[in-house]
């Protein structure tokens, strides 16, 4: 059986697969002894074999992610940094280790899904997490590069903490869509509307200057808050970033 695990900023996210089938999967919040809730949720599986490691935490914290796995599983993880092309994707930054290596991982995955379904690589990958990232590949494989600003709960924690009299618990089950009536739905509508629009804005503006429609994938937490006002088109993958680690490191 092999282990990805996939560090963010916030949660860590796994799945385990056997022959390329992916068998379990989950998020784990743990902090204090990061990976024992993924060791338990797979105590009745099939020996670990081999783990493969994203991570965008500091150096420390990856240190004792890397260590839990040697413990827990007694392999070495395979760790998985950004690199300046690989599986047909060539990195757009000038500095190619300082693109977030699930930014990556993502893009990667999102190139593999376009051309599978398209013949074409062109593909607008969208991850609303703690923040909201758009990135873009041209015809050819050719990571445009991106856009990054705050996520929907970064955007209403600034606001919560820059005004005294708002009180933000967080982006309900079903948000209102329509001009607000009263200030948090106003808040809540006006964070939405506006990830929604610079996502618009980005596939428009690529398909202006290519003539071409890129594939459309969406990711992160949010994915589903934001999906019911964008394209038709948008194919949320909730994985993503775990898909691609299997291109990166078959």
């Amino acid at each position: 059986m092999i282990i990805d695990i996939d560090a963010g900023n916030t949660r860590i996210k796994w799945q385990a697969s056997i022959r390329h089938q992916v068998v379990a999967s989950g998020v784990d919040q743990g902090s204090e002894s990061p990976l024992n809730a993924v060791y338990a949720a797979l105590s009745e599986q099939p020996k670990v074999i081999r783990v493969r490691l994203l991570s965008v935490r500091s150096t420390a914290d990856t240190a004792i992610i890397v260590t839990a796995v040697k413990s827990l599983w007694l392999v070495d993880a395979e760790i998985i940094n950004s690199s300046e092309s690989a599986c047909g994707v060539t990195n757009g930054y000038s500095q190619a280790d300082s693109l977030g290596v699930d930014r990556w991982s993502a893009l990667v995955a999102g190139v593999q899904l376009a051309e599978q379904a398209t013949g074409s690589k062109a593909v607008c990958v969208v991850d609303a997490g703690s923040a909201l990232t758009i990135d873009l590949v041209d015809n050819q494989g050719a990571h445009e590069g991106g856009f990054i600003v705050p996520g929907l709960a970064m955007q209403l924690r600034a606001l919560s903490q820059g005004t005294g009299n708002i009180d933000l618990a967080g982006i309900p089950v079903n948000p209102a869509w329509q001009p607000a009536t009263n200030t948090y739905d106003a808040v809540i509508a006006g964070v939405i509307l506006g990830a929604q629009q610079l996502i618009i804005a980005a596939v428009s503006d690529f398909e202006r200057r290519h003539s071409i429609s890129p594939r459309l994938l969406l990711t992160g937490g949010d994915g589903p808050t934001l999906l019911q006002g964008l394209d038709a088109g948008f194919d949320y993958r909730p994985r993503l970033v775990l898909e691609g680690m299997v291109f990166l490191c078959p």
